[in-house]
C-alpha cells in the first residue's frame, strides 16, 4: 500500500513540475503556436487543473480507486482512437481533409481575418457532413465503451 501511495505522490509531483515548466516557458510556447495556428495552448489550463485536482482528491479519499480511474480513462481514450480508425476504414474516400483546396500540412503560418484552410468550392456541405460523421462515430465509440464500464 505504501508503494502505491508513493507512486501516485511521485506522479503528482512530476505533473506539478511539468506544469511549472510549461508556465515558466509560456511566452515561448505561445509564440510557437501563434506562428503555426491561432489557438492559445493554455486555453484548457483550467480544465486540466480541475482534472488533476479531482484525481488528487480520488487518491486522497480512496487510493485503491486510482488504478481503476486511470484504467477507465485509458479505455475511453482508446475507444476514441479506435473510433477515428473506424471512420478511416469505413469511409476511405471521404476523408474530411480531402475536401480542402490545398494540403493542410504544407501551409505555413497564421493569417488573421482568413480561414485556416480553404475548402473546394461546392463541397462545403459535404465537408461539414464528413466532419460531423467523424465526430459522431468517434463519440459513439467512446460512449459505448464508457457505458460498458
Amino acid at each position: 500500500m505504501l508503494t502505491l501511495s508513493f507512486f501516485w505522490l511521485l506522479a503528482m509531483v512530476g505533473l506539478i513540475v511539468l506544469a511549472a515548466l510549461a508556465w515558466w516557458q509560456r511566452a515561448a510556447i505561445v509564440a510557437y503556436f501563434d506562428s503555426r495556428t491561432s489557438a492559445n495552448p493554455f486555453r484548457m489550463v483550467i480544465c486540466g487543473v480541475a482534472a488533476a485536482c479531482c484525481l488528487f482528491l480520488v487518491g486522497a479519499v480512496s487510493p485503491v480507486q486510482l488504478p481503476v480511474t486511470v484504467y477507465k480513462l485509458a479505455l475511453v481514450l482508446l475507444a476514441g482512437y479506435l473510433g477515428y480508425w473506424m471512420d478511416v476504414w469505413l469511409f476511405p474516400y471521404s476523408r474530411p481533409d480531402g475536401y480542402l483546396r490545398r494540403n493542410w500540412q504544407e501551409q505555413q503560418g497564421f493569417k488573421p481575418d482568413a480561414p485556416d484552410h480553404e475548402i473546394v468550392l461546392g463541397y462545403e456541405t459535404i465537408f461539414a457532413a464528413a466532419l460531423i460523421r467523424r465526430a459522431i462515430i468517434v463519440g459513439l465509440c467512446m460512449l459505448a465503451v464508457g457505458m460498458g464500464l
